[in-house]
């Protein structure tokens, strides 16, 4: 007979692709957790691992039954949050994606801050521009800039977030301060490439009308950070989002031009699965991280 603990131990044994570092985790011998996943293996009458003495790795019965107790995981944990989330005390286990920037300006500091204030509560938070499949990854909640078109997904808008065109003063005073956008053709533009996909055309407007100017520049960057520590070099002209370069603006170590003709804005969005409805944990950390943002409305709108 199959033991459903003994399907989640072996979802855990792929997840931390080590018996050890399981063992570790709940208590247990080595012995112990190779034996019941060898239990496993006899009641379905499949190998689910392949073993050696540097790594696992999933044969192909493995990787299926992996993909589907992983799902019934999720939602036993699920279950669990639910309930707990109805006691007076918070309880329970968040997982949560955010893109870098986000992270690096309020969103990780804004967690840990939330992980102080309701110290039952756990949050696993995942760092990386890449787009997660929030179901199959075992994510709880994601936030996203990226235009939104998923209608499998959840989404609460949290804030707007402006972009502005900007470079250093020493920049301007040697190659001119464009004044009108055909102008930054003229000029050393430094340039956002994200999977491949270089982000050289910048919406503006121009007499009321959206204008996707080609640019060019000697510089790119996957990375928005460094987009900015290049202009702050002198070596070009950007464009990044207000938040980023707040303070560099503010302390006129970077001079924003072209206003009249910008007004891209990107919202910044909670975002979960329908499937996963938001327990009250959950909506208390969105609650939270909204409340941040709003704090820092100066550095966004």
């Amino acid at each position: 007979m199959i033991k459903a603990d003994d399907m989640v131990l072996f979802v855990l044994v792929v997840d931390e692709g080590s018996f050890s570092k399981v063992a570790d985790k709940l208590a247990l011998t080595n012995s112990v957790v190779s034996k019941r996943i060898a239990r496993l293996e006899a009641n379905l009458n499949a190998q689910l691992l392949y073993r050696t003495t540097r790594k696992l790795s999933l044969t192909d019965a493995g990787r299926t039954l992996y993909h589907k107790a992983k799902l019934a995981q999720l939602a036993f944990q699920e279950a669990e949050n639910a309930v707990i989330g109805y006691g007076e005390n918070m309880k329970g286990y968040i997982r949560v994606t955010a893109p870098v920037v986000s992270s690096d300006l309020l969103l990780s500091t804004a967690i840990a801050e939330f992980c102080k204030k309701y110290p039952e509560i756990t949050v696993e938070l995942y760092i990386t521009n890449r787009l997660i499949d929030l179901v199959e990854d075992g994510f709880d909640l994601a936030i996203r800039t990226a235009e939104l078109e998923d209608s499998s997904l959840i989404v609460k808008r949290l804030i707007d977030s402006q972009w502005v065109i900007c470079a250093t003063q020493n920049y301007l005073n040697k190659y001119g301060t464009p004044q009108t956008p055909f102008q930054l053709q003229n000029h050393d533009c430094l340039i956002y490439k994200f999977d491949n996909t270089s982000s050289d055309l910048w919406p503006l407007f121009e007499d009321g009308a959206e204008l996707l100017l080609p640019v060019y520049g000697r510089f790119y960057s996957n990375h928005l950070s460094a987009i900015k520590h290049a202009a702050l070099s002198d070596l070009g002209i950007a464009f990044l989002p207000q938040a980023l370069v707040y303070n560099a603006l503010q302390e006129q170590r970077l001079t924003q031009i072209l206003q009249p003709f910008t007004r891209k804005r990107m919202g910044m969005y909670a975002v979960y699965p329908k499937a996963r409805q938001p327990d009250q944990k959950l909506k208390l950390l969105v609650a939270y991280l909204q409340a941040c943002l709003e704090k820092k409305e100066a550095y966004y709108c």
